[in-house]
């Protein structure tokens, strides 16, 4: 059984920039995690770039409790939008994608993107075709992305 792992990426404010989750299936060609936003928790803007001649990971988020608000590429950012404070410069998307429970958005390969949980938080399934977390690319220097270390 896979048990309930916690990341803040490492930038040392698990409640601000972080996220839990629960691997359900993970291959080399695909994941299914559940993936768990506290109350206004931030999973911090990044990529999923081309590797391994593949064009990169396409990820689909289904929100299945909550609210979750993806943020892409597209419109100016609107005054909702809540990015933690101090790493104003590490956000640069803001088009929202407001998702509600039975709500699935596709996150293809190469695209910039960044989660927040609503205000009760959310529970999503992440489906996911490519496994690899140490290709993902986030824009916080300070930021060991995906890459779970032991405590």
């Amino acid at each position: 059984m896979e048990t309930l792992t916690f990341n803040d990426f490492g930038l040392g404010n698990f409640r601000k920039e972080g996220f839990a989750f629960i691997d359900i299936l993970r291959s080399a060609k695909l994941r299914i995690t559940l993936l768990i936003l506290l109350p206004g928790q931030t999973l911090p803007q990044h990529l999923h770039p081309p590797y391994d001649n593949e064009t990169g990971k396409e990820e689909t988020l289904r929100v299945i409790y909550g609210h979750t608000r993806v943020y892409v590429a597209g419109s100016d950012k609107n005054e909702g939008v809540k990015v933690p404070a101090g790493k104003e410069a590490y956000y640069t998307v803001f088009e929202e994608v407001g998702l509600e429970p039975g709500g699935q958005y596709s996150i293809k390969p190469g695209i910039e993107h960044w989660l927040q949980g609503g205000q009760d938080g959310s529970v999503n399934i992440c489906f996911q075709n490519r496994v690899d977390e140490a290709k993902n690319v986030f824009l916080d220097s300070d930021s060991t992305g995906c890459q779970i270390k032991p405590r």
